[in-house]
């Protein structure tokens, strides 16, 4: 019956004001478990029901991404590697868009390898995974002991999205500065969703953030920047938050986000913060 109460609220709603909702995904919409709770994702199908536009956008790469977004249900577009893929799973999409980091490019940044401490490094693209080495017990991936195919001349012929670096989380500033200054046709973001001995810096082409690819959805679907409610915690977050119309801090977020949104959710992401905010401010 609530469900049902809050359904019918939300097209209400929705019947006036179509809005966009951006959901960074670790330590916002997922849990601390890094999954979706029953609540959210029955408030998140809700809100898609009504005809707002529920877009995950994440540093996550797509195929880590997708099973929530089958969860929830959606139809919508989703923004993977920080900004450098928007498409629709599971089809095709005529305004799908990446960038591309350019082969010659992608492996020069093994050269970073002999002064940084990076424990793995992959180059991943759509249907695209190659390491340098193998692995196992790495957050996010499964485990690819044995790999036919690895991070070079040989095994790298198709242009990446991003090359992820993993490394410790004191080798994260010292080596994105590094990464700017030698390339700066390149953006180097950290995923904002692990940290300690498994600290992810991500890097893909020039110039992509999530606010630029969010701005390109509002733009297909005729939503207004003021229409753009945004929920992130993260540094990776920044830009999207002060982009929307409406940035929405997590409780849980770091103070450089805390800083710069305009609201913040009264519960943390293991408290359904999102689905919370959502059912307190579309349902009015």
């Amino acid at each position: 019956m609530l469900q049902l109460t809050l359904i019918i609220s939300l097209q209400e709603h929705a019947m006036t004001t179509q809005k966009l909702i951006a959901l960074d995904l670790d330590g916002t919409t997922l849990n601390r478990a890094g999954a979706l709770t029953p609540q959210t994702i029955k408030t998140l199908r809700a809100t898609s029901q009504a005809g707002h536009l529920v877009v995950l956008t994440t540093g996550r790469p797509d195929a880590i991404s997708v099973p929530f977004y089958d969860q929830i249900g959606l139809d919508a577009p989703m923004i993977n590697f920080n900004g450098a893929l928007v498409h629709k799973p599971h089809q095709h999409w005529q305004y799908e868009h990446q960038d591309t980091i350019q082969v010659p490019t992608a492996l020069a940044l093994r050269e970073f390898k002999q002064d940084f401490d990076i424990n793995l490094m992959v180059a991943e693209g759509k249907q695209l995974m190659v390491a340098d080495h193998g692995f196992q017990n790495v957050p996010f991936f499964p485990d690819m002991p044995n790999p036919t195919t690895f991070l070079n001349e040989q095994g790298l012929t198709h242009a990446p999205i991003s090359v992820t670096m993993f490394i410790k989380e004191t080798t994260l500033m010292p080596l994105q500065r590094a990464i700017e200054a030698r390339y700066p046709q390149l953006t180097p973001k950290t995923w904002g969703s692990w940290s300690g001995e498994h600290a992810a810096l991500e890097v893909t082409a020039g110039e992509t953030s999530k606010s630029r690819s969010l701005a390109y959805v509002a733009e297909q679907y005729h939503i207004d920047r003021d229409n753009i409610i945004a929920f992130g915690d993260d540094l990776n977050d920044l830009d999207m938050l002060a982009f929307a119309g409406t940035g929405v801090a997590m409780q849980n977020a770091k103070p450089e986000i805390l800083a710069v949104a305009d609201d913040v959710t009264k519960l943390d992401n293991d408290q359904d913060g999102v689905a919370a905010y959502l059912a307190d401010h579309l349902a009015m």
